[in-house]
């Protein structure tokens, strides 16, 4: 797999809004680019939602104001209006990212806009600070936003160690190793945006963000999440094929998915989670939810040692 077959294909339009939003990232006086021009992606051919029994991802969605659709620029839209959110975000609301998670996720999202550009209009990120903000984060908003940037790195992380299982099928190390270092890269972000997701104050959920959210709801429940989980089992034996001279690509991938679900442990203790159930635990469920992600990415790890 060449670096040019990650690449997307979405119009000119789109690859000149992941260069606005790009420079935007290293230059915080730069422009944020008005999505509001870009064509409205058609849906009629899609399910009509109302034409079948509304399922827990149909209101895991309804949450976060997300309309899934089958169309070939979905994912490049999602790319442009997912991360621009976030950044945004961040030029108007205070932040206590540290220097390091804010270059993961810049740097992560750097990479995946250049994949919306033609090979000669890419670039090499190059880390600036992040924007400084004084106002304090609208807890919801911020809430409901990342979890919308994650929702596509995931997507972003399937597309990589895809592109690595079909590489590994062909033999095709060098190929594979490209796509699987975009995968873990994009883990690296996803873990980044995990702590933007919940950078506001403990109270503020309590407050206002749990009380909203559905019972028996979580990520770790939605279709991509459940995507990547399927995915995995197969990314397991490719890495135990892979030759030796690749070892560090493999390590590194089995370190990122670590850190992905640490943090996750992490902000959900921060959330009172090491006291309280999951939402997504039926009612009367009392084990905490901490225990659930601990025992959750014990076993998504072995997944890649099999």
């Amino acid at each position: 797999m060449r670096e040019g077959s990650l690449a997307f294909s979405p119009m000119l339009l789109v690859s000149d809004m992941a260069t606005c939003l790009r420079q935007a990232l290293v230059d915080e006086y730069a422009p944020l680019p008005d999505l509001g021009n870009l064509p409205p992606l058609p849906v009629a051919n899609d399910e009509d939602p109302a034409a079948r029994p509304e399922t827990t991802q149909d209101r895991y969605d309804e949450y976060f104001r997300v309309r899934r659709t089958q169309h070939q620029n979905t994912l490049a839209y999602s790319i442009l209006v997912g991360f621009r959110d976030v950044l945004d975000n961040l030029r108007s609301a205070r932040s206590s990212l540290a220097p390091t998670q804010w270059h993961a996720l810049a740097a992560g999202i750097h990479c995946t806009l250049n994949l919306l550009l033609p090979a000669e209009r890419r670039s090499h990120y190059h880390y600036s600070p992040l924007a400084h903000a004084d106002s304090a984060p609208d807890p919801d908003l911020r809430w409901i936003l990342g979890h919308r940037a994650f929702f596509v790195l995931t997507q972003c992380v399937i597309i990589g160690l895809r592109g690595f299982v079909d590489a590994a099928k062909r033999a095709a190390w060098h190929d594979a190793v490209t796509a699987l270092t975009y995968g873990t890269t994009m883990l690296a972000t996803s873990e980044a945006c995990l702590r933007f997701t919940a950078d506001f104050p403990p109270d503020d959920y309590r407050r206002t963000v749990r009380p909203a959210m559905p019972a028996e709801f979580s990520g770790l429940a939605s279709a991509d999440h459940a995507c990547l989980v399927t995915l995995l089992r197969a990314v397991g034996p490719s890495l135990q094929a892979m030759p030796p001279e690749f070892s560090e690509h493999r390590e590194a991938l089995r370190a990122a998915l670590h850190s992905v679900y640490s943090a996750h442990q992490g902000i959900c203790a921060r959330f009172d989670g090491d006291r309280g159930p999951s939402l997504r635990m039926a009612p009367g469920n009392a084990t905490p939810a901490t225990t659930v992600l601990t025992r959750l990415a014990r076993s998504r790890s072995r997944l890649l040692e099999s």
